[in-house]
């Protein structure tokens, strides 16, 4: 019974190959985008999920009245523990940038984590080797990711190996304890893993790790089960203004971040990169099931169209007392098989793509998550779905023809169904839209922020990351800008501890006039005298730092927006900020301004430009930063590294541009619009389909009326313009809806930032414009082939 039901499934889609082909090309389109979108989607909603307690885990934060951020002091976590019962564990870290070195070898690593010994018991990174008991409890112990391990060592002989790791100048040798393995799908990167107390014992700065103000490590606390996070924050408030007093606890505010929410919803200042995007991920899935939504409408109107081709097939069946439920089962049947099928087109696509949707994306996806139980469960579910949901309503609708009325006419059959086709059209078409006019808007804000003036050319500023190695040294960097200065391509050197592109340090200032406990936080970038010239950038008030006045080694510049804001404090800055103090909190130190220089970006372009010290200390200096020229770029990293190489053998050459580094805070919204220009040329190729379809159908239902028309007088182009004015007033319908739609969803889009490129009106009307082009070039074909066909042909089948 089943296989004469299966053979006669598939005589009916072989009878209507035409249509059959469509149908399936369209559903494999559209399984195919819902799939690999909803691939990209569940990897992005799978950050850290893998650690047991995640439900319980929290971040740890710290806002003022100026910012929010990630980072805590050090001395924090333990209090904490020591006098909540809500908090059960804690842990510290921070994410450093050195150098190691085995043997002769030295390297630059930038994902090196100082950790305390409880941060194995908050997180379950896996262990691959070793005692994870033990790990982080003995000073020179270190633990490598497998990848790392590869690299330095051979595969499976890491354990007891020893290399040596860069701490402040002095290299401490570290004995290989553990592997351990880190999930793309962490916030949390690294390669190395050692002992927080190794960096606190040799640091210049050991005196942070006590102080109540001092934000540069990471807290991640493990509460309670149900613990109440509202009545929690209330307790901090007082729980630091036990410990740290009134002026600290009116200064700061602690709050708590789930950790499944720190990847997407984070919008702190000294956070991890890159970093996801909530909103983002809601437009994907949207546009996910928009596609399949695109892909079913197809086939419903493309089958539901049909009902006159088969009108005559269920009408006899029905003489032959064939009942109304096995009719119904007929066309469902044929509505799932060709949903498998084109399951298993999309599969074998997905297949042969993978790699290079990997590439695309920037994922690792496998053959064997894409193929995994979950996975196998869902495409059987997904195809019972679509062909139930894509075969019941023209399974209905042909079962529901009366028998009699259909073999003694046609036109009978005609009626039914046209109105819901016309409305399937008009969605399909408006979701069309909306996407064009979506990637359009996306497209063009990304252009805007990746050419937008930054204050500089941030393609002229390479980098050099030395771990502080050689600018942090006075005399070393001074030996290597008189190397390179002038020669070649090189124009300018300067050293800091971080560069615009990468996150700054805040501190907190109290202007003149003014108590400690009215203390604000700036920006501040520490560097050396020539950090202006060398990113040429004006001062447009006083002056900038000179090396012959020694006085200038206390003093600072402040931008445009840090005066800005101190005038909002007191007006007498808006007069004349000059010679004005300034003192640093932490360090109690004054510091008069004698420069007042031009606004520029130096963190993401989703913010404004935020108030910006320029403070000279050069103990913390991390980088050389060099204004060269594009021209001959090549032979001047040659010429960079040469010098570099015989001035410091010891040091690995390094080197980045801030463009580069400019574009990670991009990324999500990059790879957003990438994603977007894909899948909207598959849903419009989708559209063009169904649209192909229909107009074959209307051409065919309509030859006899334009016969009789052709008969009467009306010309070819008369004929033609008739038939595709019947599709067009539905996709002008479209329009209008889409348009103002579009306009809405893009508009709240770009309210997350802060310099927008404005609404590209020309995007709306190039939408408009393709599914106009897309819908006559669609439907022309088959009503130009109608209209010239000859009238006698058709009328003498009446």
């Amino acid at each position: 019974m089943f296989k004469l039901f299966l053979k006669s499934v598939f005589r009916s889609l072989v009878r209507q190959k035409m249509y059959t082909t469509i149908n399936i090309i369209g559903l494999m389109i559209g399984i195919l985008s819902f799939s690999l979108i909803m691939l990209y989607v569940s990897d992005e909603n799978s950050f850290d999920q893998f650690h047991e307690n995640k439900g319980r885990i929290y971040r740890l934060t710290s806002s003022n009245k100026e910012k929010r951020g990630g980072i805590t002091p050090y001395v924090w976590g333990q209090y904490l523990k020591n006098d909540l019962p809500e908090v059960e564990n804690y842990t510290t870290f921070q994410i450093l940038s050195t150098t190691t070195r085995i043997g002769n070898d030295v390297f630059t690593e930038d994902k090196v984590i100082t950790a305390d010994s409880t941060f194995f018991e908050i997180f379950d990174f896996p262990v691959l080797e070793g005692n994870k008991k033990k790990f982080l409890t003995e000073p020179n112990k270190i633990l490598l990711t497998s990848e790392t391990a590869g690299r330095y060592f051979s595969a499976g002989d890491a354990i007891g190996k020893t290399l040596e790791m860069n701490h402040y100048g002095t290299f401490v040798n570290y004995e290989v304890a553990g592997i351990v393995d880190c999930p793309n799908n962490s916030h949390i990167q690294f390669d190395f893993i050692i002992p927080i107390h190794n960096v606190k014992r040799l640091s210049n700065n050991s005196w942070a790790y006590e102080h109540w103000r001092a934000h540069f490590v990471n807290t991640y606390l493990l509460l309670s089960e149900n613990p109440n996070i509202e009545g929690l924050g209330r307790k901090f408030e007082d729980w630091l203004f036990n410990h740290a007093g009134e002026e600290v606890s009116k200064t700061y505010t602690l709050g708590l971040q789930p950790l499944l929410d720190i990847y997407q919803k984070t919008d702190f200042s000294f956070d991890f990169q890159p970093r996801g995007d909530e909103q983002n991920i809601q437009i994907l899935r949207i546009v996910a099931l928009g596609i399949l939504l695109m892909a079913l409408i197809n086939f419903i109107n493309i089958t539901s169209a049909q009902s006159l081709r088969r009108a005559k097939e269920v009408s006899l069946k029905k003489v032959l007392g064939v009942k109304k439920t096995s009719l119904i089962q007929q066309f469902v049947g044929e509505s799932i098989v060709v949903s498998i099928l084109a399951i298993l087109l999309s599969a074998v696509i997905i297949l042969l793509i993978l790699p290079y949707f990997n590439d695309f994306t920037n994922k690792n996806f496998t053959i064997q998550e894409l193929f995994s139980l979950g996975n196998i469960l869902f495409l059987i579910v997904l195809s019972l779905f679509v062909g139930i949901a894509s075969g019941l309503y023209p399974a209905i609708l042909l079962a529901s023809y009366k028998a009699v009325s259909i073999l003694s006419s046609r036109s009978a059959a005609r009626s039914k169904g046209a109105m819901a086709r016309k409305v399937l059209v008009i969605t399909q078409f408006t979701l069309t839209v909306v996407l064009l006019t979506s990637t359009g808007v996306i497209y063009n804000q990304v252009e805007y922020m990746g050419k937008k003036n930054l204050g500089f050319d941030k393609e002229q500023i390479l980098v050099i990351e030395d771990g502080g190695e050689v600018s942090s040294d006075v005399q070393k960097a001074q030996l290597f800008r008189e190397q390179v200065t002038g020669i070649g391509q090189i124009h300018a050197v300067t050293c800091s501890n971080t560069f615009p592109g990468r996150q700054t340090w805040s501190m907190r200032y109290i202007p003149e006039g003014f108590t400690a406990e009215e203390s604000h936080s700036f920006s501040t970038i520490f560097a050396d005298h020539d950090f202006l010239k060398t990113y040429g950038v004006e001062v447009i008030k006083g002056r900038d730092f000179n090396r012959n006045i020694y006085s200038d080694s206390t003093a600072i510049l402040i931008n445009e927006a840090a005066v800005g804001f101190l005038a909002n404090i007191d007006p007498k800055w808006a007069v004349n900020p000059l010679e004005k103090e300034l003192t640093l909190s932490y360090l109690n130190s004054k510091s008069k301004v004698i420069g007042v220089f031009e606004n520029f970006h130096f963190e993401s372009l989703k913010t404004e430009i935020n108030p910006l010290i320029i403070y000279i200390l050069p103990n913390d200096f991390h980088s050389l930063q060099l204004r060269v020229s594009l021209d001959g770029i090549n032979e001047t990293i040659t010429y960079l590294e040469n010098t570099w190489q015989k001035l410091y053998p010891d040091v690995p050459f390094s080197y980045t541009f801030v463009d580069k580094e400019f574009a990670t805070y991009l990324k999500a919204d990059q790879q957003l619009g990438k994603l977007l220009q894909i899948f909207t040329i598959l849903s419009l190729i989708v559209a063009i389909l169904g649209l192909f379809g229909l107009a074959s159908f209307l051409a065919f239902e309509k030859a006899k009326e334009m016969s009789i028309r052709k008969v009467m007088g009306a010309s070819e182009k008369q004929l033609t313009i008739q038939l595709s004015w019947l599709f067009l007033r539905l996709i002008l319908i479209a329009n209008l809806m889409a348009i103002p739609l579009g306009y809405f969803l893009m508009s709240k889009w770009m309210e997350g930032f802060a310099y927008r490129a404005g609404m590209p009106h020309g995007v709306f009307a190039l939408a408009f414009g393709v599914t106009v082009i897309v819908t006559l070039g669609t439907i022309t074909y088959h009503a130009v082939r109608t209209a010239m066909t000859n009238p006698v042909e058709i009328l003498a089948q009446e």
